[in-house]
């Protein structure tokens, strides 16, 4: 996973104190080193999978909302639903299933627990990055990122949507990312009322919220949702930019030259009813991509192997299995800011790995 690098037959990894010192066949490293060895057998590893978004608040609603129906009967069904009960038990279910599955980092947003979520992740032995999101028009007086010290991950800030938080607030949250070196992380262009609600047009969702007290005084921008992302300054290459599914040409344009990153979560969006990522014309343009597997309330699991499969299955065009193994390795972890820490198999970084299964390896 070294970008240029072949794939090592026989290979083996030193490691000491959870870290990578050496890399290469074993057939060289027995000759100058002893110690205990771990035969892994006839198996293809990659770098631990980092999960760019999720949100693991949401993990009580597994299977608990309805598939294939739009967004707004989905946010509908899921207010509904007690959002905010988080049930520690299923919190450790899915945190076990993404330990299960590969995953050694997630990138995981918090409506309103994120330092709970934070000291929950740092016990579980997860890498994480977790995003307290900024909703609604008021910006607060000290700061949106609450203080805590972990040693395995961070706390930064996201805004919610271009819809549902004020500019102002976009704004700021981003200045303080900024400013404190962390990545930034948005909801962008995810779905045609979105699309509607900044364009000024009739929106079923922009009615649902005003209907809930929500956005009484929204004046429309008048511009396609990338586009006011780039006038309002909340797009550059700290910036993690989800779902991009309702896009232009010329947006994903503007996306690249900002230097930011893409996450994709087709099953998601799918699930959801939402329509389906350009991914080839993402893919096409060199815009840094990720996976993410969002929540589960809108999807069934959080096996980063079974987005890839889905996206591998239905992608139009050639994909390589390292263009794949990219968006699950080191682009999530690069723009994490754990690119020193993973994404590669090189000495160094954290010993940390993850079998590449035969279903997918079948599809390449």
């Amino acid at each position: 996973m070294i970008p240029g690098a072949p794939v090592i037959e026989d290979a083996a990894i030193l490691v000491e104190q959870g870290i990578i010192r050496e890399v290469g066949t074993f057939g060289s490293l027995r000759k100058t080193h002893t110690g205990d060895v771990l035969d892994l057998g006839d198996v293809f590893l990659c770098p631990g999978l980092v999960n760019a978004h999720s949100h693991l608040e949401l993990a009580h609603l597994r299977g608990k909302c309805p598939a294939g129906q739009g967004f707004v009967t989905w946010v509908e069904d899921l207010l509904r639903q007690p959002i905010f009960d988080l049930e520690p038990d299923l919190l450790d279910k899915a945190v076990q299933e993404l330990k299960r599955t590969g995953t050694v980092m997630v990138g995981d947003i918090a409506t309103r627990f994120a330092k709970e979520m934070a000291g929950m992740l740092e016990a579980s032995g997860l890498f994480f990055a977790v995003f307290c999101e900024a909703i609604g028009e008021t910006v607060p007086k000290r700061t949106f990122i609450p203080s805590g010290e972990f040693g395995a991950g961070f706390i930064s800030v996201a805004g919610h949507s271009l819809y549902t938080t004020h500019r102002d607030v976009l704004r700021a949250a981003k200045a303080e990312s900024r400013e404190k070196g962390l990545p930034f992380s948005l909801h962008l262009a995810e779905h045609d009322d979105e699309t509607a609600i900044m364009a000024g047009r009739p929106s079923a969702f922009l009615d649902l919220l005003q209907a809930r007290g929500r956005l009484l005084d929204f004046e429309p921008p008048g511009k396609r949702p990338v586009e006011q992302a780039s006038a309002l300054g909340l797009l550059d290459e700290t910036t993690l930019a989800v779902h991009c599914v309702k896009v232009t040409d010329e947006d994903i344009d503007t996306v690249r030259k900002s230097g930011a990153t893409v996450c994709l979560c087709p099953r998601s969006n799918e699930f959801i009813g939402v329509g389906r990522a350009p991914w080839e014309k993402w893919f096409a343009s060199g815009t840094p991509l990720c996976l993410g597997t969002d929540s589960l309330a809108s999807n069934t699991d959080l096996d980063l192997w079974n987005e890839a499969r889905y996206l591998k299955e239905n992608f139009n065009g050639g994909l390589s299995l390292d263009d794949v193994l990219a968006m699950v390795t080191r682009n999530p972890a690069r723009i994490l800011g754990a690119g020193n820490t993973l994404g590669t198999l090189e000495p160094g970084k954290a010993a940390a790995f993850a079998q590449v299964p035969e279903t997918l390896q079948a599809l390449f």
